[in-house]
């Protein structure tokens, strides 16, 4: 069952508990009250015992909707990392500590900041004493970024649905939500050119490394330099234009400026540079990411491309 939107005729907060009155809960108060003003006023037996049965249904719900809430515990497991605007799986599981009473009717909420949002949230009907039961969920990162969440709520209207309470618990998720992609125009191959924000430049036959000699290495590619430091012969490498490797370039300064660009620009930006490194490793190419300050080395594995993913998730 899910939770209603806009019902909710009143909420109460106090610690970790919210009290959100529903219209059936406001219609029960109102037949309550009436039902009192007809036995004082009338002073008949009967509608005195219907008023001491309508009371008892809200004491009644207040004590098992909150032995319900009583030692529950959950547990998160998510992926390390996810793209930005795309679903993944979030597995929760729901504890039962208690030694004789099952629970009823639980939801899990996550804080609805903006940051995420789940397509639909786990709910638990029953859940045993001593025992666990678990549930996945669709799960969004809406802002790129690193992404911890300390706590969630557990929502119930359990018995009788006159309102629905929820109780916080702390919860454990930490992952980084990397940069969102779209479809972009990869250039030419052993071509350079310009991607909207990022500059593309192919790596042409020029030293990025330097290697202990192997036998059949040839001495014309010796580095002496720093064969003398070390003591031992190192070869220079260099890099074949024919092997098709990029410098991705990513500019967050104004022109001019010391100062970070507008924050829509810099999300376009970061975006457009994590789109041209996806579809450019997909390809085969090796690429290196490189900023006002740093460079990265080349790659084209898996492993490199979630670190230049991470790279620019993290960028403020």
């Amino acid at each position: 069952m899910a939770l209603p939107k806009n019902n909710f005729i009143y909420t109460l907060s106090l610690h970790n508990r919210t009290l959100s009155l529903t219209r059936e809960g406001l219609g029960f108060i109102l037949l309550l009250f009436g039902v009192g003003l007809g036995a004082i006023n009338t002073g008949n037996n009967l509608l005195y015992l219907v008023l001491a049965m309508c009371c008892s249904f809200i004491a009644v719900s207040g004590v098992l909707s909150e032995l319900s809430f009583k030692k529950l515990s959950v547990e998160v497991k998510g992926p390390p990392h996810l793209y930005c605007n795309e679903t993944g799986t979030l597995n929760f599981k729901l504890q039962n500590n208690k030694i004789w009473a099952p629970s009823y009717s639980i939801r899990i909420l996550l804080a609805n900041d903006g940051r995420c949002s789940l397509e639909e949230p786990p709910y638990f009907f029953f859940i045993p004493a001593r025992a666990a039961q678990e549930k996945a969920a669709l799960f969004a990162g809406n802002k790129r970024g690193r992404l911890q969440i300390n706590s969630c709520r557990l929502a119930t209207s359990f018995p009788f649905g006159f309102y629905y309470k929820t109780k916080t618990i702390p919860i454990n998720i930490d992952m980084v939500i990397f940069p969102a992609l779209h479809p972009v125009h990869l250039p030419p191959k052993n071509e350079s050119g310009q991607e909207g924000a990022g500059t593309l430049q192919t790596r042409g036959e020029e030293l990025y490394a330097v290697r202990e000699f192997r036998p059949g290495d040839s001495l014309s590619s010796v580095h002496w330099k720093s064969s003398a430091k070390t003591g031992n012969l190192r070869i220079k490498e260099f890099q074949n234009p024919n092997e098709e490797s990029y410098t991705v370039f990513l500019n967050v300064k104004e022109s001019g400026s010391n100062k970070t660009v507008k924050e829509e620009i810099l999300e376009e930006r970061i975006s457009e540079a994590a789109s041209l490194i996806y579809h450019l490793i997909e390809r085969g190419n090796e690429v290196s990411l490189k900023t006002e300050d740093t460079q990265t080395a080349f790659g084209d594995s898996e492993s490199h491309l979630k670190e230049l993913m991470h790279k620019l998730a993290l960028i403020q």
